[in-house]
């Protein structure tokens, strides 16, 4: 593995093409979220089926909590595509068949000199790509559990959202200080109508004017609009509230409760 791969570094930005064959970046997928990347060895090896079946079991669940599951393999795309397929996995498999990664990365499994695959790694990167958890499963034991990769995920989530404490912050003031949570320049705040804090993630771009719209809920589809643009000295935190009054709370709209597919 090569040295810079290492705790509380920046994972690098790679594009592969996906299952469907169509280049994707890993700041795609993750969109500024939480990410289990898992580098597996291909369809061929019984025991990376375990592996990836049991991150299938997880899929709803990670997304249920705004993460996101990526895995990059040495098959062709529409191989991957068929494995993908087959375990009913619904996030992105990525194909690295010339091994230009695995080469960069220094993650090939030299003893496999058959196959040449990946050494199957697994890490978790926080919503800036910074590397908070390691694991390699040569020996399928040294892969990350379930509740492993939860309380990963759990660590994160303390460290980037202070509504992780809800009444915590809604009793101090309604959002937690700009300069706590996620560590980038901009952040974006998102609150209720009476200021209290839903959460916060990282902001791209030019820093928007009050009253600008900045996205529509996936929830009921109302917009996000400005409401402040606070300055500290380390960053911006841009605070948005949904403008315009709730649909009927009986009407099902969550993407996770109704996929995108059948809406």
């Amino acid at each position: 593995m090569r040295d810079d791969l290492a705790l509380g570094n920046r994972f690098p930005e790679l594009t592969l093409p996906d299952h469907t064959g169509a280049a994707l970046t890993l700041d795609d997928i993750a969109n500024s979220q939480p990410l289990v990347l898992c580098f597996v060895r291909g369809w061929w090896c019984p025991k990376e089926q375990v592996r990836v079946r049991g991150l299938v079991e997880m899929q709803e669940e990670i997304q249920r909590e705004y993460g996101r599951i990526a895995a990059v393999t040495i098959d062709e795309p529409c191989v991957n595509g068929a494995f993908r397929a087959g375990l009913g996995a619904a996030f992105p498999f990525l194909s690295d068949e010339d091994r230009r990664v695995a080469e960069e990365l220094d993650l090939l499994e030299l003893t496999d000199e058959r196959h040449r695959p990946y050494l199957p790694f697994t890490f978790v990167l926080d919503s800036t790509f910074s590397i908070r958890r390691i694991w390699c499963g040569f020996w399928s034991w040294g892969n990350p559990t379930p509740d492993e990769l939860r309380l990963a995920l759990r660590e994160i989530a303390q460290a980037e959202q202070p509504s992780f404490d809800p009444q915590g912050i809604w009793g101090v003031g309604g959002s937690g200080p700009a300069d706590t949570g996620i560590e980038s320049d901009a952040i974006w705040i998102r609150e209720d109508s009476q200021g209290r804090e839903l959460w916060r993630g990282v902001h791209s771009g030019d820093v928007p004017n009050v009253g600008d719209e900045i996205g529509r809920s996936s929830v009921d589809g109302r917009p996000w609009i400005v409401h402040e643009v606070e300055r500290t000295d380390d960053r911006v935190a841009i605070h948005v509230r949904k403008a315009g009054k709730p649909g009927p709370a009986r009407l099902v709209g969550h993407h996770v409760t109704v996929p995108h597919h059948v809406r």
